[in-house]
């Protein structure tokens, strides 16, 4: 009997322990995350009677605000879908997401800076509020970039390469948040997905822009100069998979630099082969393939193939942006980033300041250096590239008058569909201060489709 009342405590110690276990985690361990959940209704009931901290581009357009009605603050955008989906919604019946999310302990007023502040607007009888985000976005180049990308499904980013400052991010289709309410069940079974973010969460075969990553390599490790000459036929075997060039084409003896500006497939895989799936996993990586992106919106990782699974031909197709390679259109802008800013990949950011009601800055913008893959020669070598294929090459659509600009196209072939359309760019090419990627779901030819919208954006951001 004794033996028995024994187990029995046991029984219950332990259960009493995994439920201390349980509140401690939920209480102190899971509660930041719980908090702005965002089916966490009870939490948004609570915080939407408190004034919502705006949100404001960098030059001044107010892109989220508030309006009162009885006991609640109710968000107002007053831009509509101009930064969606990213910006997200806060609805008493929804919930919260994307940036609404991300930034909500700073949006309610529950930073550890701003609940000492609660504190001192008690005593004195002020109201709580929010603190304000100000972002990196600049509105004209936003709106730029929205109505060049159009109806058309894709998505364009656009960024600062010295910093990593987002200047522009777009994803259609998308969605209104002025209408969430009304239009939520819609929205759910809209088989286009318009609450998906496109440009951080949409993976797609790079296609050719993803030589940009292979030049850069092959560059580097010195297996090929700019001067290197090849011969094209028109298709090449590699370990039993034929290359073939777009429509194609035969391009003969040409050198390394007129591979790029022509995209020559055969070219590409002769050095991706010669490079070999260690190395071009490693390079890919180093670019940010395969991670997600640090900030606190979060997106998908993409991903570049393990090496140890890749014969002769899974490294031929990889080397020209096919096969298993996947990557998010912002991950492109990093990558093309990374060669603008002479190597080094800087993080991506979008709130520039963080400021309490009287404008004080709580915190700011620090930019941050993610990795440098390549040297600063190599770097110059493939921008010096990238400018022969916006001259002459197949990115000629995204030339500006007076101005120099470097790009590749890409053309991303998609079982059972049209090709995915591609281009990246910077501009001005010797001092680049805006880099822009540009895709367009089944938008057929990059240089037909996506670089004309890359021109728009890179123009209205030189425009400033």
């Amino acid at each position: 009997m004794e033996r028995q009342i024994q187990k029995l405590f046991w029984f219950f110690a332990v259960l009493f322990l995994a439920l201390i276990a349980q509140l401690s985690y939920v209480q102190v361990w899971a509660a930041p995350e719980l908090r702005t959940h965002a089916n966490n209704t009870r939490a948004v009931e609570r915080e939407m009677r408190v004034e919502r901290g705006s949100v404001v581009s960098s030059d001044g357009v107010l892109l989220a605000g508030n309006r009162k009605e009885g006991v609640y603050f109710l968000r107002d955008y007053p831009e509509g879908a101009l930064v969606s989906p990213w910006l997200g919604y806060s609805s008493l019946r929804y919930g919260r997401s994307g940036l609404e999310r991300a930034y909500n302990l700073e949006l309610a007023g529950e930073t550890d800076a701003l609940v000492v502040r609660s504190y001192i607007d008690l005593l004195t009888g002020r109201p709580h509020r929010g603190a304000d985000l100000v972002l990196t976005i600049d509105s004209r180049v936003q709106r730029a970039a929205v109505d060049a990308l159009g109806g058309a499904a894709g998505a364009v980013v656009a960024l600062d390469p010295r910093t990593g400052a987002v200047l522009a991010m777009t994803s259609s289709p998308r969605f209104d948040p002025r209408t969430l309410d009304d239009d939520w069940a819609s929205l759910i079974e809209d088989e286009s997905r318009p609450l998906v973010d496109r440009a951080v969460q949409g993976l797609y075969p790079p296609g050719s822009v993803f030589k940009l990553v292979v030049a850069a390599a092959g560059l580097e490790e010195g297996v090929v100069t700019p001067g290197t000459m090849f011969e094209d036929e028109g298709s090449w075997l590699a370990g039993g998979y034929r290359v073939s060039n777009n429509d194609g084409k035969v391009f003969g003896q040409h050198d390394f630099a007129e591979a790029l500006t022509r995209s020559v497939n055969t070219t590409f895989a002769k050095v991706g082969v010669d490079l070999g799936a260690d190395t071009l996993a490693r390079y890919a990586a180093d670019f940010g393939i395969g991670s997600a992106p640090s900030w606190r919106l979060g997106g998908a990782s993409g991903s570049f193939p393990a090496p140890a699974g890749l014969d002769t031909a899974h490294v031929a197709q990889a080397s020209f942006g096919q096969g298993e390679v996947l990557v998010t259109p912002l991950q492109m802008a990093l990558v093309t980033a990374g060669i603008a800013n002479g190597g080094t990949v800087m993080a991506p950011y979008l709130v520039a300041e963080v400021r309490d009601y009287s404008q004080t800055v709580l915190e700011k913008a620090d930019p941050t250096r993610v990795n440098s893959p390549i040297s600063e020669a190599t770097a110059g070598e493939v921008r010096d590239m990238m400018v022969q294929v916006v001259e002459r090459g197949t990115g000629t659509a995204a030339a500006i008058s007076g101005v120099e600009v470097a790009g590749k196209t890409g053309t991303a072939q998609v079982e059972g569909g049209a090709s995915h359309a591609w281009f990246v760019g910077f501009a001005p090419a010797d001092d680049p201060v805006i880099v822009v990627a540009v895709l367009v779901e089944h938008g057929g030819s990059g240089g037909g489709t996506a670089a004309p919208i890359a021109r728009a954006v890179l123009r209205a951001a030189l425009e400033r």
